[in-house]
């Protein structure tokens, strides 16, 4: 294993973490110690072609045998979950590794699951309800190209369900990966669209999770250090891709958000984002970058001293601010940020139309993020905030 690269362990998550340039390389030790021979590597396109990602799949004598199966889009559908279940079973799969965004590995998360019962992810179209996994899902690797969602480090996957119109987020302990790959190296490839995304995307969930109902001490630490290394470093990632320390420390920050989200779950502009993916096809970490100042303004009159505090960990001066003042300082620091790496900044830019607000609200209401949010939402409020976010 290079010197660069490291491996650590966290008491959140039973994820084994990988990471440094040169990770990928590492990552077959994963497999071999988990006694796989048979992997199936779950991607887009895009991906696929990633010079790191052939040699990976490449494979080499007596290393595991590797089936790529590239047919994931930006927002999976139950669909193409049921595509890579029935490929992953023509390959005797005996684990699932998603490498690409968010998208495509919580596609293989679903996946993991899919494999031992056909159909599995058709069942889990419940709004509002668990998630059920009564069978063995395979284990699961994730591998970063992004650094936003910290899939590869929590037990979630957000799927959309083509007949119905509804972005769901799956929630199983054994959706849970068993090793995750952080190597900063994957990163340079993506376009500068996708890292200012991913990096707002990860501002969000650390964000949402400082300041929600189940927000703890350790969860509140942890939070802060994504905060921190998100705000430090996001202005850089977004300028050059091959700023590697800047990457690196980006997929970093992601990955201590995601530890942090995953046990506290988020709040209001997660619960809004997932419709905007649904309907009108808007990148989760687009819609939760325009919904993200509104729904910190939403939530000042019961959250005031926690966006105080975020805003102090953004790096803005709120000396001798009252705490209103001090967390609408939070809100004007996400919007700068936001500003200065070219994000979209209303849902009218990215296409969403303002007849489709009620159908929107009705959708997010359900949300289990609703319920940890900080202040209590209605269906009017989140009407309202839609609205404000329209432009």
């Amino acid at each position: 294993m290079s010197d660069t690269v490291r491996i650590e362990c966290f008491d959140e998550t039973p994820t084994r973490v990988v990471s440094g340039p040169g990770a990928l390389d590492s990552s077959r030790a994963c497999l071999a110690g988990m006694g796989i021979s048979r992997a199936l590597v779950v991607c887009g396109q895009n991906v696929a072609k990633l010079p790191q990602v052939g040699m990976f799949a490449c494979g080499c004598e007596g290393c595991t045998d590797v089936t790529v199966f590239s047919g994931m889009s930006p927002d999976p559908t139950d669909e193409e979950v049921m595509a890579g279940g029935a490929a992953g079973r023509e390959a005797n799969a005996e684990a699932v590794i998603g490498i690409g965004g968010g998208s495509s590995m919580d596609a293989a998360k679903a996946i993991a699951a899919e494999i031992g019962h056909e159909g599995w992810v058709r069942e889990q179209d419940r709004p509002g309800e668990p998630t059920v996994i009564d069978h063995g899902a395979l284990p699961i690797v994730c591998v970063p190209t992004t650094a936003g969602t910290g899939s590869e480090v929590n037990p979630f996957a957000v799927i959309t369900y083509t007949q119905t119109e509804r972005k769901l987020v799956l929630n199983h302990e054994a959706l849970f990966p068993r090793c995750a790959v952080l190597d900063p190296t994957l990163l340079t490839s993506a376009p500068d669209s996708v890292r200012v995304a991913a990096g707002m995307d990860a501002l969000t969930h650390a964000v949402e999770s400082y300041i929600n109902l189940n927000a703890t001490d350790d969860t509140r630490r942890r939070a802060a250090e994504a905060i921190r290394g998100i705000a430090g470093n996001l202005r850089a990632a977004a300028a050059s891709a091959d700023d590697l320390p800047a990457q690196e420390a980006m997929q970093r920050a992601a990955m201590i958000a995601s530890l942090s989200f995953a046990k506290t779950r988020l709040g209001i502009v997660h619960a809004m984002a997932l419709p905007l993916s649904a309907l009108f096809g808007v990148p989760h970490g687009v819609a939760n970058t325009i919904l993200l100042p509104h729904g910190m303004r939403f939530n000042i009159p019961a959250a005031g001293a926690a966006l105080a505090e975020v805003a102090a960990l953004m790096g803005e001066d709120t000396e001798g601010l009252s705490e209103e003042a001090a967390a609408g300082r939070a809100v004007e620091g996400v919007e700068r940020l936001a500003a200065d790496v070219g994000a979209p900044g209303t849902m009218a830019e990215v296409g969403v139309t303002a007849d489709a607000i009620e159908r929107m609200a009705e959708d997010a209401m359900p949300s289990a993020h609703i319920k940890v949010n900080p202040r209590v939402i209605t269906i009017e409020d989140v009407m309202a905030v839609y609205g404000q976010a329209m432009g």
